[in-house]
């Protein structure tokens, strides 16, 4: 049979019944809808994660922070983890064009016109705002001039600026006055949200951002720091290198501090705790889209072996006339597997709508929620979908084309 007479014949099997068929597809239209629609919630949810992290979380980084010794050294001399420590990492030849951000951080009492409030203070230079995703509402960042000269410079959170400055007609170029020091505020972060509750100084909304070189004069003359990040150029930002690069910098330090571990090396942190999260509703979906799909098959063979029933006179007419086996198995073989496709391609339109709808409805919880189609999710869900068709489909296709033409018509 051409091409077009398969989709005659398909067509006229299935017209008729069709509340049959689309009962019978919906095991397949379930497993390729979730398929599709939970690949691009996930990936919208993995950006909103990174949007709302209050920290550095990138894949290609190292960080190294302050830790207390092991309790055998802890009588021993040693050095605090120190901008100087940054700089030597950096001249290592093996981390040549690596970035290193150190960050000092102190938390206290900002004040304006009789008002105060509780911030966290950060020493900081220009990578920050590319290094922790922030965006300025207005103003300006901190730049070179300002880490060379070191002018007592601020940038404040919105929570700071809504709540200590605005309230009491402060702006841009209001002087705010930390632990007996006026900074001049020079630039607002745009509001950047967070997930979670409470009073602490952690989100960026209650931080102020000053030159790292203000900062160490006012506050650290020892240039010590809380946390070093290394981020790691693009091509070398493998899971190999990055260990390898942790090791280097660890030992390197380590020398620098006389031997003594006060500090500690977390290696690829990345977000562990949303990626896991993530790892493990990417189970959930593969384990649905297996079950749906074995569903979808059975019920498949199943409305194919009755339709082989019923089409028995049919089959025996055309073994008659002269069909081959073979073109009674493709026959079947497609039948089965277009009304497959058929479910795989209701379940994709369908998932691509609920990932809409979804959204739309996370976005009025959540704020700011991304639309996202994995085009490999929409393709390996017609392929699941086909494949399904084809293997539950075989059974049937056997069957009809080993009737024997003289008892075929005889059916009834």
């Amino acid at each position: 049979m051409s091409m077009i007479e398969l989709f005659r014949s398909f067509s006229r099997t299935f017209s008729g019944q069709r509340i049959r068929a689309l009962l019978t597809l919906l095991g397949i239209v379930i497993g390729t809808g979730a398929v599709v629609m939970l690949t691009g919630l996930l990936k919208s949810a993995e950006e909103s994660l990174l949007r709302l992290s209050q920290g550095i979380n990138e894949t290609d980084t190292i960080r190294f922070h302050r830790a207390e010794p092991p309790s055998e050294q802890r009588d021993k001399t040693t050095r605090p983890l120190s901008r100087r420590d940054g700089d030597a990492v950096a001249q290592l030849a093996a981390l040549e064009g690596v970035e290193i951000t150190p960050e000092s951080r102190l938390i206290t009492l900002a004040k304006f016109e009789g008002g105060e409030k509780r911030v966290r203070l950060m020493g900081v230079d220009q990578r920050a705002l590319t290094m922790y995703r922030l965006k300025l509402a207005e103003g300006r960042f901190i730049d070179d001039h300002d880490l060379r000269s070191g002018e007592r410079v601020a940038v404040v959170g919105h929570e700071v600026y809504t709540e200590l400055l605005k309230k009491r007609g402060g702006g841009l170029g209001s002087r705010v006055h930390i632990d007996g020091e006026s900074w001049t505020v020079v630039g607002l972060l745009a509001h950047k949200p967070y997930s979670g509750h409470g009073t602490g100084t952690w989100m960026w909304d209650r931080r102020i951002i000053a030159p790292r070189t203000a900062f160490d004069a006012s506050y650290s003359p020892s240039h010590k720091v809380h946390s070093l990040f290394i981020r790691m150029p693009g091509d070398r930002s493998s899971a190999a290198y990055i260990k390898a690069a942790g090791f280097l910098a660890e030992a390197l330090i380590l020398r620098l501090h006389l031997g003594v571990k006060n500090f500690k090396l977390d290696e690829r942190r990345g977000a562990k705790q949303e990626r896991s999260i993530i790892a493990i509703i990417q189970v959930m979906l593969v384990a649905t889209v297996l079950m749906s799909l074995l569903v979808g098959g059975i019920n498949i063979m199943n409305i194919m072996l009755v339709t082989v029933t019923e089409r028995t006179k049919e089959i025996g007419i055309r073994r008659a006339v002269g069909a081959s086996r073979r073109a009674i198995l493709t026959q079947f073989l497609f039948e089965s597997a277009a009304i497959s496709l058929v479910g795989g391609l209701i379940g994709v339109l369908g998932g691509i709508a609920l990932n809409w709808l979804v959204g739309r409805i996370l976005a009025s919880m959540f704020g700011q929620w991304g639309f996202h189609l994995e085009l490999w999710a929409v393709a390996m869900s017609m392929g699941l979908a086909l494949i399904t068709g084809i293997i539950f489909g075989l059974f049937p296709a056997f069957r009809a084309a080993r009737l024997d033409p003289v008892e075929a018509l005889r059916g009834e």
